[in-house]
């Protein structure tokens, strides 16, 4: 996993894909975008929704991916991301190769601020789940870039 800024994208050229998010965001006023999902070509997409984070609830499930890396950015508003080793966690919704997720548990996990301006880079190795308040619970715009392996 990786947490940085938005300027700093560039300096993962290095990612399948990760030159599709860079063309998005540069030429797209993505603020201010619908709602939806878009296409960005060699089955990779973005999705964009907006949403009232959500209070912690008493078991988190942790999602992974196998065939995409996640790539998920804050436009506006704040949320906490509970993330953890996929090493660390128990499976309990098995693997659906059609929408390409399995649901784990785990006793522990770290938790990352996402706010505008910077973005959390999740491979197939990182459980993770979003839209968590920090505080109190806002209003939050999102981009979850999908990016095919």
């Amino acid at each position: 996993m990786i947490v940085d800024k938005i300027s700093n994208l560039k300096r993962y050229d290095y990612v399948p894909n990760i030159d599709k998010v860079i063309k998005f965001l540069t030429e797209n006023d993505y603020k201010n975008m619908k709602n939806g999902k878009y296409d960005l070509g060699d089955e990779c997409r973005v999705a964009i929704s907006e949403y009232d984070t959500k209070e912690v609830p008493d078991e988190v499930l942790l999602e992974a991916h196998r065939d995409y890396i996640d790539l998920q950015m804050v436009a506006s508003g704040e949320e906490a991301m509970f993330t953890q080793s996929i090493d660390d966690g128990e499976e309990k919704i098995p693997y659906n190769d059609v929408k390409d997720v399995e649901f784990f548990t785990s006793s522990w996990y770290n938790t990352i601020c996402l706010y505008d301006g910077n973005f959390a880079l999740l491979f197939p190795n990182d459980l993770h789940n979003g839209s968590f308040e920090i505080e109190k619970s806002e209003k939050v715009k999102k981009l979850v870039f999908k990016l095919k392996i």
